[in-house]
């Protein structure tokens, strides 16, 4: 089951991530003026990198989650015997 379910809990989450960046808000009316501005590209960009990140962190607790609750069955198995 973890074989099965351990790439879609990394590649999802960071997928999340890439598509909730909205292209639609930029207020700029050409991509000239979007390109002179370096604070407005920095920007944007921090924006990005951290909607990407925390997807990604979100991924990394539910894995530790998946994995915590499975050593808990392993050992109460252990503890039955």
């Amino acid at each position: 089951m973890l074989q099965r379910l351990f790439p879609c809990g990394f590649v999802l989450p960071a997928l999340l991530g890439f598509v909730s960046v909205s292209y639609q808000s930029c207020n700029r009316t050409s991509y000239e003026e979007i390109v002179q501005s370096r604070s407005y590209l920095v920007e944007k960009n921090l924006g990005q990198i951290s909607s990407v990140l925390f997807f990604i962190l979100v991924a990394v607790l539910f894995w530790d989650v998946v994995v915590l609750l499975i050593l808990k069955h392993v050992q109460d198995g252990r503890d039955r015997s």
